[in-house]
């Protein structure tokens, strides 16, 4: 996607960082991935490397985007203040929820952001006059109560587009972590979440776990997705190449 504030143009693709080291920032945004999504929900990363790891992409032209804690605010305008080009909010099931986030994110009028931080010696000092169009605020959409309200939580003034949770769905469903995605009701689920975020012309995004599945998601609607995240690859490939170094070496 050219611009991520566009909901109509090419896909974006993207990857989940829980490494917290800046030297992986370097090496995916130098290997051409458009957006980076920081992972402070569930991994290891502290402010200070997030710091590094938000200039170390924007140096190098990727979209660092930070996922926040749940039901933290305060974590928002931080991040922010850090250099983050978008914010992930996770477990958004209402719109007060929605409210909340979009008024830590956004300067007033249309928020509550402080200015403060050494953005203007970053990005200029018309950052400010700037920052409420150009870094997003991304809800995720990852529980049956959010899909039921999703058309108010979208709605909401600062709010710039969606993030599917399909796991945490699937779980607040009573679906369980694993094979849920041939379920009707979890599929209709993602659906409604989506057609809502491209109605009210958002940007909806999607995490695969699969090629297949994210051409499928592509088709579906959405136009942000990431592709698992670095430690995902990294165990992987490794892990795949230790079983085939012992299946032809000898022990």
């Amino acid at each position: 996607m050219n611009d991520a504030n566009s909901s109509n143009s090419a896909i974006m693709l993207g990857l989940f960082q829980q490494m917290p080291l800046p030297a992986v920032s370097r090496y995916l945004a130098q290997q051409g991935w458009k957006w980076i999504v920081l992972d402070m929900q569930h991994g290891p990363m502290n402010y200070e490397t997030a710091y590094e790891c938000i200039h170390t992409l924007r140096a190098l032209g990727a979209k660092p985007y930070v996922r926040v804690s749940v039901d933290h605010p305060s974590e928002i305008q931080k991040i922010l203040d850090l250099g983050a080009a978008g914010i992930v909010v996770p477990v958004v099931n209402s719109k007060e929820q929605a409210e909340a986030a979009a008024y830590a994110a956004k300067y007033p009028p249309l928020g509550g952001r402080s200015k403060g931080g050494d953005l203007a010696y970053h990005y200029g000092e018309d950052y400010t006059d700037r920052a409420n169009r150009e870094t997003q605020l991304l809800v995720q959409i990852e529980h049956i109560d959010a899909v039921r309200s999703v058309e108010q939580i979208l709605a909401v003034d600062g709010v710039d587009g969606c993030f599917m949770g399909q796991v945490d769905l699937a779980l607040s469903m009573g679906l369980g972590h694993r094979n849920f995605k041939d379920n009707e009701e979890h599929r209709k689920g993602i659906q409604r979440s989506v057609d809502v975020c491209n109605r009210l012309g958002k940007f909806a995004c999607y995490n695969a776990f699969s090629i297949a599945e994210a051409k499928e998601r592509v088709k579906q609607g959405f136009c942000g997705i990431t592709l698992r995240s670095d430690v995902d690859w990294l165990l992987g490939a490794t892990g795949s190449l230790l079983t085939e170094l012992k299946t032809n070496l000898p022990a």
